[in-house]
């Protein structure tokens, strides 16, 4: 070998670090794709909508999806360029978010109650090891209200969630009846479906802080295209 190293001329062991760059960076378009992963510098965002009125919601150019406490809160998870304004549409109109969207990672957007459609933007985080269990993810959408999420049977799950942000946590995928509380007010219970272990599930507390209301629903992300 080190004979043969001195064969080659340095115009060729110049372009050595240019070429083996290229191709791990090939190698890493590849993989994305075989995953249908976005490209650097993507992130993945949703929207939330805890209000009583539908609204038809459109990330970038991605399908509309009409959303409502009534049946489908949030939307799901669609790659969009990160680090810049956030490309959401309700009812046609252009969503209005104070700072720009991060260089990764995954964003929910809590719109909030008003005639000029804006939002909130919760940075999602990930639960450690949660590989080989389920995540739970509260999202507290009540004004004034620091909220928990306990087990019917009463032992907490997630304390101290401050309104309009979240919590996470890693748990075994069992079954279960869950409240969401205000202070000494909770929730009806709600109960868990059958989870397994690497599903996200999210869990949305709304309303008023004297009456609120817990419900849950699956997070979704739509593979990259």
């Amino acid at each position: 070998m080190k004979g043969l190293a001195r064969w080659v001329p340095v115009a060729a062991l110049l372009c050595l670090p240019v070429a083996a760059g290229a191709q791990k960076g090939n190698a890493a378009d590849d993989v994305a794709r075989l995953y249908a992963l976005p490209p650097a510098g993507f992130i993945h965002v949703r929207v939330v909508n805890a209000g009583s009125v539908p609204v038809a919601v459109q990330v970038g150019e991605q399908r509309v999806e009409r959303l409502s406490t009534a049946g489908r809160m949030a939307s799901d998870y669609f790659a969009q360029p990160g680090g810049g304004d956030f490309q959401v549409r309700v009812d046609g109109k252009r969503v209005r978010v104070d700072q720009p969207a991060p260089q990764g990672g995954f964003v929910t957007l809590l719109l909030k109650d008003g005639g000029t459609p804006s939002a909130d933007v919760v940075v999602d985080k990930a639960a450690s090891g949660a590989e080989l269990k389920a995540q739970l993810t509260l999202y507290n959408l009540v004004r004034g209200c620091t909220a928990e999420l306990r087990l019917a049977a009463g032992a907490v799950v997630l304390p101290s969630v401050p309104a309009f942000s979240s919590e996470v946590r890693a748990v075994n995928p069992v079954a279960a009846q869950l409240t969401g509380g205000c202070g000494d007010v909770a929730s009806a219970p709600l109960q868990l479906p059958a989870l397994r272990a690497g599903d996200r599930y999210s869990l949305f507390l709304f309303g008023p802080a004297g009456a609120p209301v817990l419900k849950g629903q699956q997070a979704r992300t739509e593979p990259y295209r």
